[in-house]
């Protein structure tokens, strides 16, 4: 039986991969005579959302450990440039989906890869500082998604077993964490992530597919 819902932050609550997809191409813009061979994503993105700014630039630039670690560093300064121009956005519907899972007397929690002093700056910038019962971020894990590390803890804090835990996931990187991790999960579909594939990264586990986050209501658990 449910008894909490755990959240992913970027491209879940906040409507900003695209954002970061920019961020990423202006990397490969200035570096492209370095980047020997550039691998896009079946969408044609240049980088695959969810498995974390360092992992993406070294699989961009074949491995190269000094390099993706200064793409990762340009590319999170670039975000973050365009937050400070554009603002921050929430996903449609999901500050209605927060309350109704508090409605029903579920807890909520936040699972991401980002680190804690930039979830907290977008937190406060949405005022959803009160949101969550149990926020885990990337720096108290060892390995970032599609490891399941970060939902096993975020069960773990909650007091809950991961089977009790429903995840809101919108990358295949995530859904494949939160199966492994034996939680259900809620995909929503996108031009990165279309349903067939996040489909195909949950295995057999438990997976719901949905278009948009207003949908996520409608779901008999």
């Amino acid at each position: 039986m449910i008894q909490a819902v755990i959240f992913d932050l970027d491209g879940t609550v906040l409507d900003n991969e695209s954002q970061w997809e920019a961020a990423f191409r202006a990397g490969v813009d200035s570096y492209q005579s370095t980047v020997v061979q550039l691998v896009r994503q079946p969408n044609g993105w240049v980088h695959e959302p969810g498995i974390g700014l360092e992992r993406n630039w070294l699989k961009i630039t074949e491995g190269d450990v000094e390099m993706a670690r200064k793409l990762a560093a340009e590319t999170k300064a670039k975000y973050v440039s365009s937050v400070a121009d554009n603002g921050l956005g929430l996903r449609d519907g999901v500050v209605e989906v927060v309350e109704k899972v508090k409605e029903r007397g579920w807890r909520t929690a936040l699972a991401t890869s980002s680190l804690w002093h930039v979830v907290e700056r977008e937190l406060e910038e949405l005022s959803l500082q009160l949101a969550f019962d149990v926020t885990v971020t990337g720096d108290e894990v060892l390995l970032p998604k599609p490891d399941p590390e970060i939902y096993t803890l975020t069960a773990q804090k909650l007091g809950l077993e991961p089977v009790e835990c429903l995840v809101i996931e919108d990358a295949v990187a995530g859904v494949r964490s939160a199966v492994e991790a034996g939680c259900p999960v809620v995909a929503l579909a996108s031009d990165y992530a279309p349903g067939k594939l996040l489909t195909a990264a949950a295995g057999e586990g438990k997976i719901w597919v949905v278009e948009s986050m207003e949908e996520v209501l409608s779901l008999e658990f």
